[in-house]
């Protein structure tokens, strides 16, 4: 897989990710307002450009509703970025000529500080910020998610193979049929009581690959308010900023 990062006039950011899985060209526009262009191996990044430019006006008009309904990104700006279990993310100007990271743990603060002349729009710099973002985030998961995921294995009487941590756009976790489990990072950014219904959700799966009946009957019985819990995570998107 190769990926491309552009930023396009009236569109804003745009991943051009080419994928020796894909036979056509497509377009796609998240929840956030990004846009995704899946380019199959064999075409170039242009081919991928000029299928952008084609579809501009369905872009525009899908990011357009998306911020009717108050789901597009919000510009970054210095202060506070969101708080997790184990850190409040700041996000600050600093003198340093790089994008730098200082975790404080006795204070609970993550400080991601970038050059004070630089902007906040610039793509490069945003970029930066957010691979600084999600190292601290992969950093904190891997503190947590492993044991507590053991834990929560031992008392309800499961067992898995492999946890792996990845930064998913699309879900919080998965199991395969092997009985592996992934979980996603941003699931530090999620109330302990969430962090710990998504990890027993997966557990579930390695005795239930699916969701029929029986599984959310299994689910429930470990988390009677499962129902409101599914409302809950709806609020929460695992992206980054």
């Amino acid at each position: 897989m190769s990926t491309k990062i552009l930023f396009v006039e009236g569109i804003g950011e745009v991943q051009l990710v080419r994928k020796s899985s894909l036979k056509r060209l497509r377009i796609s526009v998240k929840a956030t307002g990004e846009v995704l262009v899946s380019i199959p191996w064999l075409f170039s990044f242009s081919r991928g450009e000029v299928f952008l430019e084609e579809k501009r006006k369905w872009v525009i008009k899908t990011q357009q509703k998306l911020e009717k309904h108050g789901l597009t990104r919000k510009p970054l700006e210095p202060g506070l970025l969101f708080s997790t279990r184990s850190f409040n993310y700041h996000l600050n100007p600093g003198k340093n000529e790089k994008v730098k990271v200082q975790l404080r743990h006795e204070q609970h603060i993550a400080e991601i500080s970038y050059p004070e002349q630089s902007s906040l729009e610039d793509q490069e710099i945003l970029s930066k910020i957010k691979s600084a973002i999600e190292a601290v985030l992969r950093y904190e998961a891997k503190r947590y998610l492993p044991g507590r995921t053991r834990e929560l294995a031992n008392q309800l009487g499961y067992s898995f193979k492999t946890l792996t941590i990845k930064n998913n756009k699309t879900n919080w976790g998965s199991c395969s049929s092997l009985k592996n489990i992934n979980l996603n990072l941003h699931l530090m950014r999620l109330p302990d009581r969430l962090i710990d219904y998504i990890v027993v959700h997966e557990l579930v799966h390695t005795k239930i690959p699916n969701h029929s009946a029986s599984f959310k009957e299994r689910l429930k019985g470990h988390f009677p308010d499962s129902e409101e819990l599914d409302k809950a995570i709806k609020k929460f998107r695992p992206e980054m900023i």
